[in-house]
């Protein structure tokens, strides 16, 4: 095999983690606790994710850190 999955392998341009989570990208995070969250990275490290918190309007609502253990699924439209 190639490499390549059935459905002819991976998108060109697929993010890497790096650019995934670097500033200023915008995210949505659901946590273990049932907390939804979107908004924009301001920072990451090993500890976790520090997040720029908006509401559903775009409306600046905080700024909330989250562990990396309380971290279930992070995604992101692209």
């Amino acid at each position: 095999m190639s490499g390549e999955s059935g459905n002819g392998g991976m998108r060109e341009g697929a993010p890497e983690i790096s650019g995934f989570l670097s500033r200023g990208s915008w995210i949505s995070v659901s946590a273990r606790i049932g907390n939804d969250r979107a908004g924009y990275v301001c920072d990451s490290d090993v500890n976790g994710l520090l997040l720029e918190v908006r509401d559903p309007s775009g409306d600046l609502h905080g700024y909330e850190f989250l562990p990396w253990s309380s971290i279930e699924r992070v995604s992101a439209d692209g």
